[in-house]
């Protein structure tokens, strides 16, 4: 086992395609026994020890801002996370939200997040992804009211509960990753969140483990963590637990992704450093730094805008099949730190001829472009950048939900640094 889990550590290899369709095959050498470490271990390797990894993101991992990432040093993506009825029953709903049918070698290995709550509907939607990606993935980690509730009734009234909802009942969590690891011809992965203590959170990973899981991530925080509510419940709130990773990887046979607190290149291997995990996933911060993994001294007014053309050169290329496209919304947190003020009051401000900020202005200038006119936003770029400039330069999307004392600011530095 050591040596395996030595491979991690040998660097990222990355393989042709013809090799990465090999790992379904060699995981079918696993038939649905308990603790899969070796053939886990093999699949991983297959994939080129990926050590950088881009979050499932509702509606915000396209195939261009994966493409996006994996040129700056992203190894693994996932998917947006997808509702496991519906693209189980809808071809409407499976072809708006999945945008990997046809296979782009740059957009390789991916993962497909699935969530829901009834094993063999999940099993019948995953069959259907299981040709075009190197793994199904299990949402047990999605914190949000839309998780418990089952979807939003606006664009999921047939969804079911999902995410770090569905942590409360383990046998169900145990059924879910079973019937997936003994039904598909590709491994079977799974995100959690932590539990309320250290040995439920290690227990909880190997029942996952034991039902034939090939790798898990785990968010180093509880499902009560969430940045925005750090000004109610106290920064204390935002600290991932990353030693309870750690304790997690120690125990478990199979590769373990670190997820949580990733804020810089610098975090993720500290992240690294005191998990030993496997890997380390970004979400936010990713969407708001696509090179987050690179090492750049590059000043960050043309960095912004180098990364905003280029996401909007791979938009064009790769359209996104959703009815609003998130392509304003990247662009939004790219450039955040140079237009990080409030949509509606621009509007208000606008519709009643107050006189706007340069910051307003700036957003305006962006807010109005139809989301489909990419030369209207290439264009608004071109002003934006032709009007940048390092004073209007704020906090980073990252921390939009951090207090903004400077006594509070400094905490969250203390805490983070701990880590």
């Amino acid at each position: 086992m050591a040596c395996r889990r030595e491979l991690h550590r040998r660097g990222s290899r990355r393989k042709p395609l013809a090799a990465l369709t090999m790992a379904g095959g060699l995981w079918r050498c696993f038939t649905g026994a308990s603790r899969p470490s070796q053939t886990a271990w093999e699949w991983w390797e297959s994939l080129g020890n990926p050590k950088w990894v881009c979050s499932p993101m509702i509606d915000q991992s396209e195939r261009a801002f994966r493409i996006l990432c994996r040129r700056h040093g992203v190894h693994l993506c996932y998917t947006p996370m997808l509702h496991a009825e519906p693209f189980a029953s809808d071809e409407t709903y499976r072809t708006t939200y999945f945008d990997a049918w046809k296979v782009e070698e740059l957009d390789r290995p991916l993962i497909a997040q699935l969530g829901g709550d009834h094993p063999q509907t999940v099993l019948r939607a995953a069959k259907i992804l299981e040709p075009h990606v190197e793994a199904v993935d299990l949402n047990f980690g999605c914190p949000t009211e839309d998780a418990r509730k089952g979807g939003h009734a606006s664009h999921s009234p047939r969804c079911r509960r999902y995410g770090a909802w569905l942590l409360d009942d383990v046998p169900q969590v145990t059924r879910l990753v079973r019937t997936l690891a003994r039904n598909l011809q590709v491994p079977v992965t799974a995100k959690i969140r932590l539990l309320e203590n250290r040995r439920r959170s290690v227990d909880l990973a190997l029942a996952i483990q034991e039902s034939g899981a090939s790798a898990l991530t785990v968010h180093g925080r509880t499902r009560q963590q969430r940045p925005k509510y750090a000004e109610k419940h106290g920064i204390e709130c935002l600290a991932p637990d990353w030693e309870t990773i750690g304790a997690i990887a120690q125990t478990l046979s199979i590769p373990v992704i670190a997820n949580g607190g990733i804020e810089t290149r610098q975090d993720a291997e500290r992240c690294l450093a005191v998990t030993h995990a496997a890997a380390v996933m970004s979400a936010e911060a990713l969407l708001e730094q696509p090179d987050l993994f690179v090492e750049t001294e590059e000043l960050p007014i043309p960095r912004m805008f180098r990364l905003a053309r280029e996401f909007l050169e791979l938009a064009q290329r790769y359209p996104s099949p959703l009815k609003y496209p998130p392509t304003k919304s990247h662009l939004f947190k790219i450039l955040h730190r140079l237009i990080d003020v409030d949509q509606a009051m621009c509007r208000r401000k606008a519709a009643s001829g107050q006189q706007l900020t340069l910051k307003e202005e700036l957003k305006l200038k962006l807010m109005c472009c139809p989301v489909t006119d990419f030369d209207a936003i290439h264009q608004a770029l071109d002003y934006l950048e032709a009007h940048a400039d390092e004073q209007l330069l704020g906090d980073t999307w990252y921390r939009r939900w951090r207090p903004n004392s400077d006594v509070m600011q400094s905490r969250v530095r203390r805490i983070m640094g701990c880590w």
